[in-house]
């Protein structure tokens, strides 16, 4: 069938052609005028497309030794959240209640055996919808020779609004927030709709119950993607 393989060949050659002289404007949803005036193009920042309405910054409400009433944060939203740590330190051989009064086994604290000697400050929030929850902790870290460590470390609540689990990273299933130099910590995860969730934050070293350390947490939602990992999560200085 000599005729069917020169028509094919001939439209091979002919569409090889029209690209040529008429692909200039090749890959077409780069060039392709949009219907959207909102739409992202190919070579932005993703971060572009999306907008946080940031609150004015609060300060932590003292007792806050404990998770309290949630506060509600959807996607777009961004919360400003001063506080001090009165203290830092860990006591290897300290008992720790394991059962919350809802019945439910606790997560609280991160790692075992011991607690922290030192205070431990609170953001508890109640997400209204699915999202990417980005936290980034920037505290003094100037305070010592060394740089202290701390933990920000993100837990599910039950009804009692106590801390009964905790999130990992998925690669290696450590408590994500866990264990950070003083000066900066950066984390994002994917919270689920009207699910409690606490932020814990404390230092266990060096022991110093004497040492005031502050800190300011920037918390937002944004859209969870697959695969788009912390890339949506608002660029902070």
């Amino acid at each position: 069938m000599p005729s069917k393989r020169h028509s094919i060949r001939f439209f091979t050659i002919f569409g090889l052609a029209a690209c040529v002289f008429g692909c200039a404007d090749w890959p077409l949803y780069q060039n392709m005028p949009s219907t959207n005036a909102k739409t992202i193009g190919p070579n932005e920042d993703p971060r572009s497309g999306l907008t946080v309405d940031w609150s004015d910054t609060s300060e932590e409400q003292e007792p806050n030794d404990l998770p309290a009433e949630a506060m509600d944060i959807q996607v777009g939203d961004g919360l400003i959240v001063e506080g001090t740590l009165s203290g830092l330190g860990w006591n290897p051989d300290a008992s720790v209640p394991r059962v919350s009064p809802c019945g439910d086994a606790l997560a609280f604290p991160p790692s075992a055996p011991g607690t922290y000697t030192g205070d431990v400050d609170w953001i508890t929030l109640n997400p209204t919808e699915l999202g990417l929850l980005c936290f980034q902790l920037d505290a003094q870290d100037d305070v010592l020779d060394h740089e202290p460590r701390i933990d920000a470390v993100l837990y599910e609540l039950d009804d009692c609004l106590e801390p009964v689990s905790v999130f990992v990273h998925p690669a290696d299933q450590q408590p994500i927030g866990a264990d950070q130099p003083a000066g900066k910590t950066r984390w994002a995860i994917t919270v689920q709709a009207n699910t409690p969730v606490g932020i814990g934050i404390a230092g266990f070293w060096p022991d110093d119950v004497n040492l005031d350390w502050t800190w300011s947490a920037h918390l937002s939602m944004v859209p969870a993607v697959d695969g788009a990992g912390d890339t949506l999560c608002p660029e902070l200085k």
